[in-house]
This record gives C-alpha cells, structure tokens and sequence, in this order.
C-alpha cells in the first residue's frame, strides 16, 4: 500500500507540475558567452551572473577597441529582467570607476558607479539594453543577444573575480 501511494503522489506531482526535487531555476544564473575570429584571434566575451531571490550578482568581460574590459555588477530582478544597480571594472563604455582594490594608484574614481543598463533573459539569451531603450522578449531578434551556455571553457573569470561573485552571492558585494 505504501507503494502506490508514493507512486500516486510521484504522478500527481507531475501533472501539476509541482517537483519535489528541483526547484524552479532563476532566470539570472548561469552563464552566457560568444566567441568569434578576430585578426586570427580567438575573442569572447562573457557574462557570468548569480541569482538569489531578487539579487543579481554578475561579472562580464567585454572586448572593444583592440582590449578586454571586466566589470562587476550587482542588479535587482523582476521576472525574466533586471536592473543594473551599480558597476565597477575597466572604465570604458560601462563604468568610469574602478572596483576597489584593483585600481591603479592614479585612478580618481574608485568604488561603485550607477549603470543605465538592463538585461533581459528571453529563450535562452542574455539581451542588453540601455534605461529608456524599449525592449519585449515577443519581438527580440532570435539570433541576437549572448546564448547560455553550459560552461565558460577556460574563458571565464580570474580567482579574485570568483571569489567575489560567490561573496556577492552571500550579499557581500564590498
């Protein structure tokens, strides 16, 4: 008797769609890259984001202008969209101020800075845009946006990089 009725609750289970084992996953965890050949080099760029509750914590790693900038991030979720709260990293096109403890003795801004800028997590693709950019999953470009993938193979984040984002995770972002 005690069989068949693990057995019932197993199968009334799944057609409601309720699992016993596995919680629903955040939209914001994981990570997303693309490579691409550039003058015979290898480039990628990378996002590589913790989600808790409504807490992003995420690094990136971009590649402009013949350089790879890193940033860290920390944002607020709202379904499958989040808000960039505050930045810091490489100055460039993200952020002009430097994370505390990586910058040089000349840099004038270090800390966090704001950000104007959102990502959306739409059929398996990271999208970002600028505050005030309209942006719907519906009409995204399929093609467009930084894929998930399942592994950064070799191409993610430094130790110190790590290290932070699982102290974020824990809601040290310092």
């Amino acid at each position: 008797m005690r069989l068949v009725m693990v057995a019932i609750v197993a199968v009334a289970a799944l057609g409601t769609g309720v699992s016993a084992s596995k919680p629903k996953a955040a939209p914001f965890d994981g990570a997303w890259m693309s490579c691409q050949t550039w003058q015979g080099a290898r480039i990628c760029v990378h996002k590589l984001l913790v989600q808790r509750g409504n807490r992003v914590c995420g690094i990136q790693s971009d590649f402009a202008t013949n350089a790879y900038y890193h940033q860290r991030f920390v944002g607020t979720a709202r379904a499958n969209s989040m808000h960039i709260d505050k930045i810091c990293g490489d100055p460039g096109s993200e952020t002009d101020t430097y994370c505390a403890g990586s910058a040089p003795a000349s840099a004038t801004k270090v800390g966090w800075g704001p950000s104007d800028k959102s990502l959306f997590a739409c059929g398996g693709r990271l999208h970002a845009v600028s505050n005030g950019d309209g942006f719907s999953c519906a009409s995204a470009i399929r093609s467009a946006g930084l894929p998930k993938v399942r592994s950064l193979k070799g191409e993610g984040p430094e130790a110190a990089d790590r290290a932070w984002l699982a102290a974020c995770a824990s809601g040290n972002d310092e």
